[in-house]
This record gives structure tokens, sequence and C-alpha cells, in this order.
């Protein structure tokens, strides 16, 4: 899996040659990086010293836009998340140079679970739960690095919570006769799929965490 923030760590995020108009795209991998890029913008203007890493919470904000993307279906693509990360390094220099901020409330509006951060519900069965929050906290785990000491604490709790639930994901999941890696893989994806739907991943995981960490 690869790692959907390396930009983030670079310098020139914020630089502008002079304010350009910009809209969404249509194509639906373009205005998921696009609305990841200004998310990135907004959250690094935010900050005292736009230098500095991201807070943990915003990086997952970010990621966020490329699990929506991949999870458009009722299965997990990875494909398509990864095109999402690719064309967020492409369209970075195009959205900060221009208006970005004009982008925040049309971005919120059309990937308003991103900003959701209360009333999220996880699924109702046990099995179900315990299944979704294992795969969003290996994915979460496997494509976002922070050098942050809250976000090193955070990641090492979802370590944590998977190791509680190695035995009872695995069970569940041969329950449902997956019984190989392939099929077992598609239960992940399609669990992964409903949990990106729920809201900010960082407070989906927090709800993970204190129910089965």
């Amino acid at each position: 899996m690869r790692r959907f923030l390396p930009f983030l760590l670079t310098t020139g995020l914020l630089a502008s040659c002079g304010p350009k108009p910009l809209e969404l795209p249509a194509d639906p991998v373009d205005k998921a990086a696009t609305c990841a890029v200004v998310s990135a913008a907004r959250a690094r203007a935010a900050q005292a010293d736009i230098k500095a890493e991201l807070p943990f919470a915003e990086q997952l904000r970010i990621t966020h836009y490329a699990m929506l993307a991949g999870s458009e279906g009722d299965t997990f693509d990875t494909e398509r998340a990864s095109a999402v990360a690719k064309k967020m390094g492409e369209l970075q220099e195009k959205i900060t140079a221009g208006e970005w901020q004009k982008l925040e409330a049309p971005c919120d509006q059309a990937y308003p679970v991103t900003v959701k951060t209360s009333g999220i519900e996880l699924p109702a069965a046990k099995a179900d739960a315990q299944l979704g929050c294992y795969a969003l906290a290996d994915f979460l785990r496997r494509s976002v690095a922070t050098i942050d000491e809250k976000g090193q604490n955070e990641l090492a709790g979802y370590d944590k919570m998977k190791r509680a639930l190695d035995a009872p994901v695995g069970a569940g999941m041969k329950a449902k006769g997956a019984n190989s890696f392939p099929k077992t893989q598609a239960l992940k994806n399609e669990a992964l799929s409903d949990m990106a739907k729920l809201g900010a991943p960082a407070e989906t995981m927090k709800m993970c965490t204190a129910k089965f960490g």
C-alpha cells in the first residue's frame, strides 16, 4: 500500500504565482484529489509554521478523500484510491497557486463525511463492527506515516486494537466461508468501503479503539 501523504512534507504547498480561477472537476478521481489538496492547504494555512507536519487528524482527513473515491461501490478499490494519491501530486502546484480557498465549501458539500465528527455509528452487528474497525485500522496504519508523537500514539492504539481483534475477526471471516487470502481480502474490502462512508476517520477510529481496543 502506497503512502498517501508524501507531498504534505514539501515546503511549497502554499506557494502562489497569483490567484487563478478553480473549479471542482467532474471526474471522480480528479475531484477527490482536488479536494484532498484543498484540505491539506487549509490545514497548513491554519498552522503558525506552515512547514511543520500537519496534525494527525488532518492527515487522516486528507487520506479520506482517496478512501471515498475507492469506496464508491460496494467494495474498496485500491487502484482507484491509489490513482487519487497520484493525482494529488500532479494537481498540487496548480491548485495551491490559485484561489483554492473558494473550493473549501464546494469540497465540504461534495464530501460531507470528511467533516462529519459527530453522530457516527459503527455497524450494529458486533462481527461487522469488529471487521470494519480492523479493516479501517489496517488501511490507515499502512497508508499514513507521522513523526508527531500524538499521531504515533494513535497508530500504536490501532495496532493494539488489531491484535485484540485478530482472533474474533479471523473466526468471523471463517464462519462466512472465507478460507483463503482472496476471500478474506474481499470481506475486508467490503467492510472498508462501508467504514469510509461513516464519517471522519480519526473520529471513527476513536470509537473503534474505545469499543475494541
